[in-house]
């Protein structure tokens, strides 16, 4: 049998790139969804939970790069400390509740470790957080905990953005290779992203023709995310994109068709599998 689940959404200002807040069925949290230009008109919103994490998210290429994670007993207004000390990020996810028992203070620092934990873990991105809260999660305080995270991780998802590990995220998959220059690097599909598996070579010889993945480079450079040894640059994380040209893009260098340059073992193209 089909397991449903039902999530609503109201677009503030009727904007569908705006400020929204998001609700589950039978759930006591309330999700707010905050394009970093539009805190101030999100902080006019009444009657708001107070208590809850955040997420801080770099996705301006379609897909997140850099995250922050924290945790709030002050609601949006604990976003004005990183409006003006933050400058990485362009949007921020709040998930609050009212709930005092499943929203406890012991609660909120242990759901605060455990989400950057799993955000560590996943490989997927570039962690903003210096230092990880000092707070065990006991055997009592974990159901509550894990349950809390999968709607999380669920409301995450339906924003296209995927918290699983890439342990999980690759179980099955389909591995593609693209190979040219002496460059050979490897990535997989979700339907959603392309990623650029860790250990992937980036020829750094050839500029891509789009500015954001040359500065995505250097940032990555800077980051040590990706390593250059003087013949050739690699990466230390696998990373996320929107599309495989994307990351054929940042990969190759120019101008590339990533649904034809990306293949199997068995010289499928992406095109091939999932086009006709």
């Amino acid at each position: 049998m089909s397991r449903l689940k039902t999530m609503t959404t109201q677009f503030i200002d009727g904007d569908p790139s705006g400020v929204r807040i998001c609700r589950c069925t039978l759930s006591t949290m309330t999700t707010v969804f905050i394009p970093r230009p539009l805190l101030c008109s999100a902080k006019k919103i009444p009657d708001l939970p107070m208590r809850g994490v955040y997420y801080l998210i770099n996705d301006e290429d379609g897909v997140i790069s850099r995250i922050y994670i924290g945790q709030t007993q002050q609601g949006i207004m604990r976003l004005d400390d990183h409006n003006s000390t933050k400058t990485f990020w362009n949007k921020a996810i709040l998930f609050l509740s009212d709930d005092n028992q499943s929203f406890s203070l012991d609660n909120l620092s242990a759901l605060e470790k455990y989400a950057i934990e799993q955000a560590t873990e996943s490989k997927r991105y570039t962690m903003e957080n210096k230092v990880n809260p000092r707070y065990t999660i006991d055997q009592y305080q974990k159901p509550t905990i894990e349950q809390i995270y999968d709607e999380i991780a669920f409301v995450m998802g339906t924003f296209g953005y995927q918290l699983e590990s890439r342990g999980d995220a690759m179980t099955d998959a389909v591995v593609f290779y693209t190979s040219r220059r002496g460059i050979i690097a490897h990535g997989i599909y979700t339907g959603e992203t392309f990623d650029v598996l860790e250990g992937s070579p980036v020829d750094l010889t050839v500029a891509p023709k789009l500015k954001r993945y040359e500065m995505l480079r250097n940032n990555l450079l800077a980051s040590g995310v990706l390593v250059d040894d003087g013949k050739v640059a690699h990466l230390t994380k696998t990373i996320s994109f929107s599309s495989p040209s994307g990351a054929a893009d940042f990969i190759l260098g120019g101008s590339n068709n990533g649904w034809i340059e990306w293949k199997t073992s068995e010289k499928q193209t992406l095109d091939s599998l999932f086009r006709n």
